[in-house]
């Protein structure tokens, strides 16, 4: 019986459960495929956004000339916009020392005499100020041509 004895325990050292062995490892391996699939769409979206970057900065420089014209217009725009606005505080400043002027600087004064102008019949024509800057937009702008 010894031997069977010393044949069962060499039987045990063969007997070698692969399965459960290798279990972690595959598991480990797929983990690892998962985060390569992943790292390749990552990879791909980069790629993707490179040439839309690459699109557009070309397309930019195509409508440098639009953009320029676009540009002009908008600091145009802006020189406009500040003209105006230098006329209303001119204008704000000549109403208040109007109002200060003929009395009607107090609130329930102005609220009766704001009506006073409509009803009564001028009896002569002021002409603006030519300290207001009067200005005309043909000035700011240019007038477009159609070739039609």
């Amino acid at each position: 019986m010894n031997l069977e004895n010393v044949a069962g325990d060499y039987n045990k050292y063969c007997d070698v459960d692969i399965h459960s062995k290798l279990m972690p490892i595959n598991e480990q391996i797929e983990n690892m495929l998962a985060r390569l699939e992943e790292f390749q769409t990552m990879i791909l979206f980069v790629k993707q956004d490179g040439t839309d970057s690459r699109d557009i900065l070309t397309s930019i420089a195509n409508y440098s000339n639009e953009l320029n014209d676009l540009f002009n217009k908008i600091d145009t725009m802006e020189r406009l916009v500040t003209h105006i606005k230098s006329n209303l505080d001119k204008v704000e400043d000549d109403v208040e020392k109007a109002e200060v002027e003929f009395g009607c600087n107090d609130s329930k004064k102005k609220v009766t005499s704001i009506f006073t102008p409509l009803f009564k019949k001028a009896t002569e024509k002021k002409q603006l100020s030519p300290s207001l800057g009067l200005f005309k937009v043909e000035d700011y702008f240019e007038q477009e041509t159609s070739t039609t």
